[in-house]
């Protein structure tokens, strides 16, 4: 074992290479529009029924809140290292690489399970509708490797690829969603998706809102891309708030005009649809052209998939820097100026999470756990930032304090979240939704451990580095 560095020597991020348009369409595509809407609206229907639109409503005020929240940190503290850097810096650097640990069951491993599920849908789609056989892991072998390329040619070129993915995406599934207003189903257009008492129980509604807050998260994506955005102080609240105003409204709408032109009152028939009810209800429309709505579905997970890689690699390379990761993974290619070996490392990830949970649960299955495992993982992310915030603001930047930014969002935050996570076990899920929980506390505890023997051996010189939001001195790292 010998000390490396990640020191001034070597070339840093592009800085300035993102605008805000690049930023918001990060924001965007990592929240994967056609895929929110299309794979989620079915399990939340058979949670809250009729009332699923209400479920995205609320987590869309939730989210507003912690959205808020967040651009009080990211307006001051701009870094690749995002909630690393944010929980490092206000509450303390072991909370933050906690925090961080935790992360990695968020973006890390989104490529791998959402390839995995695509290529699934995929793959039975083909095989109904034209007798093609497409292997599932065969479309995560190829797709995963495409999408590791793109992160290692540049942020640029990522960028330009999600806006261009984005907009089609979004285009697709708004063309399917006024298509259902223009040809309601039975029970014609109302309103009635908004009534709480419409929710088959008040469980199945909260249910409804734990996945809707799953179908929402993708807008703090944004945030390890800072340093290598212009003006990162002003643009990011911006492209943060924007995102998911955006997207909020976006999932509110298509799901209560999907539902509207499926038929509310034929709410069963759409919960137990043998395929996909969204490629069933464009099919009614287009016939043979519905295979739009699967282009979209496929155009969705490969754009999260980028900009879930993007993100994650710099978190890997923020860490690295600091010193609490191993220091090859903060070496930039020095004419992409992305960091290289975090890519390799997701594309391996990728692959191991894809195939791994593929064959241990069935790749169909990876779309939904992985949704109850992330959504506990971000409650704690969340709540985690809400705690910086108040702290922060009443400690070092005293001087901005303001109650209702700084105390009430947050506590407002933190205590939602805590029901997020309760709701979503009473009851407790069956099989294999139930081990989510487990998952996350076992990953946890995991890292707990990791700090206790990086104390032990007495390897934490990154403590005093962790916290930093431009940090970009040599540290010592044993590796």
């Amino acid at each position: 074992m010998r000390d490396k560095a990640v020191g001034r020597s070597q070339p840093g991020l592009k800085k300035g290479a993102l605008g805000l348009g690049d930023v918001f369409m990060q924001a965007i595509t990592h929240t994967a529009p056609a895929t929110a809407i299309l794979f989620t609206i079915p399990f939340i229907s058979s949670k809250a029924g009729v009332a699923s639109p209400l479920s995205y409503l609320i987590a869309f005020i939730l989210i507003i809140i912690l959205g808020i929240t967040l651009t009080q940190l990211a307006k001051h503290l701009p870094s690749a290292g995002g909630y690393y850097t944010y929980i490092s810096h206000t509450i303390s650097p072991r909370a933050g690489f906690l925090t961080s640990w935790i992360y990695i069951l968020y973006d890390p491993v989104i490529t791998g399970y959402s390839l995995a599920f695509t290529g699934a849908v995929t793959e039975k789609t083909l095989l109904i509708n034209y007798g093609v056989v497409f292997p599932w892991w065969l479309f995560l072998l190829v797709t995963g490797s495409f999408v590791a390329f793109v992160s290692f040619r540049g942020i640029e070129i990522s960028a330009k690829l999600l806006v261009l993915l984005g907009l089609t995406e979004i285009a697709v599934v708004l063309l399917l969603s006024f298509w259902g207003l223009a040809m309601p189903g039975n029970g014609g257009i109302n309103l009635n998706s908004f009534k709480p008492s419409i929710s088959p129980s008040f469980g199945g509604l909260a249910m409804g809102v734990i996945f809707s807050v799953f179908a929402l998260a993708g807008w703090e994506g944004v945030a390890p891309l800072a340093e290598e955005s212009k003006d990162p102080k002003k643009i990011f609240p911006k492209a943060i708030m924007y995102s998911i105003v955006a997207m909020g409204t976006f999932l509110v709408f298509c799901s209560w005009s999907i539902l509207i032109g499926w038929g509310t009152k034929d709410i069963n028939s759409f919960i137990h649809a043998n395929e996909n009810p969204a490629f069933i209800l464009a099919k009614k429309y287009w016939g043979g052209g519905y295979i739009i709505l699967l282009f979209a579905f496929i155009n969705s997970m490969v754009a999260v998939a980028i900009s879930a890689n993007n993100s994650a690699a710099r978190v890997w390379y923020a860490m690295a820097r600091s010193g609490s990761m191993p220091s090859w993974l903060g070496v930039i290619h020095p004419r992409f100026q992305t960091p290289k070996n975090a890519v390799i490392l997701q594309l391996i990830l990728t692959f191991a999470v894809g195939i791994g949970l593929g064959l241990l649960i069935g790749a169909e299955n990876e779309f939904d756990f992985m949704g109850l495992v992330i959504t506990f993982s971000l409650a704690i992310i969340y709540t985690m930032g809400n705690i910086g915030v108040i702290r922060y603001y009443l400690t070092e930047k005293r001087h901005e304090f303001n109650f209702i930014l700084h105390i009430l969002f947050p506590v407002v935050g933190i205590v939602v979240l805590a029901f997020v996570i309760w709701s979503g076990l009473i009851p407790w899920p069956p099989a294999p939704y139930g081990y989510a929980f487990w998952v996350v506390v076992t990953w946890v505890l995991l890292g707990v451990l990791v700090l206790f023997i990086m104390r032990w051996t007495k390897r934490e010189a990154w403590i005093e580095n962790a916290g930093d939001p431009q940090n970009e001195n040599s540290v010592t790292r044993h590796s």
